[in-house]
């Protein structure tokens, strides 16, 4: 991205979260070359907010009905994780860069509703992510992101997931996966990210 993009994407993210207190993470060597931008819970918000900041260099082969044919990830953190422990925070990030770089690596398309998987290992629980509409954010605005002319960003949210939600999302399908995560009735939303799956989600 250019700093200009750069500079218009936080201006983005800054002003849907509501805050401007964002820590940046470079890469050391990846291609393409995706920033993070972590900004940490407030009161309106009281979870983490990990973004992508470069996805959306990479201009995917979208359908002509599609939302967009560019996009940038947003994963919503347990607050409790402690993100300023930097082997904690590289777990978060790694696992948003697998999305994130899904679409350069298999010259894939990825949108709403949309979900991976990866290989299961012996040490980690989540084995995929479902790409959700940021809904928990108050302004629907969040949701495209103008960066030029010709280009715009669709922010979609990372859910990761666990095999036991992976089957469940098989099974239901994912729009009535998305109602689940965000329930119309008021009932508890199950939209944060964890690495050990808890009763908070």
């Amino acid at each position: 991205m250019t700093a200009k993009e750069m500079d218009k994407l936080t201006a983005h993210f800054d002003k849907y979260f509501e805050q401007n207190d964002c820590t940046v993470f470079h890469p050391l060597e990846q291609t393409p070359h995706i920033d993070g931008l972590l900004y940490e819970p407030t009161e309106k918000y009281p979870f983490w907010k990990l973004v992508s900041m470069g996805a959306s260099d990479y201009k995917m082969d979208a359908p002509k009905k599609a939302l967009g044919d560019r996009n940038e990830y947003i994963m919503m953190i347990d607050p409790d994780e402690n993100m300023k422990d930097p082997s904690v925070a590289r777990w978060y990030y790694e696992n948003l860069m697998e999305i994130a770089h899904y679409p350069v690596q298999n010259n894939g398309f990825l949108t709403y509703a949309h979900s991976l998987e990866w290989p299961a290992s012996d040490e980690e629980e989540m084995v995929g992510a479902f790409l959700e509409f940021p809904q928990v954010i108050e302004d629907p605005g969040i949701l495209r992101c103008k960066l030029g002319l010709f280009k715009t960003a669709i922010c979609l949210q990372v859910v990761l997931l666990n095999r036991a939600e992976i089957e469940k999302l098989t099974e239901i399908g994912p729009q009535r996966f998305s109602e689940y995560l965000y329930p119309e009735d008021g009932s508890k939303p199950h939209f944060l990210c964890e690495r050990k799956r808890s009763e908070k989600f």
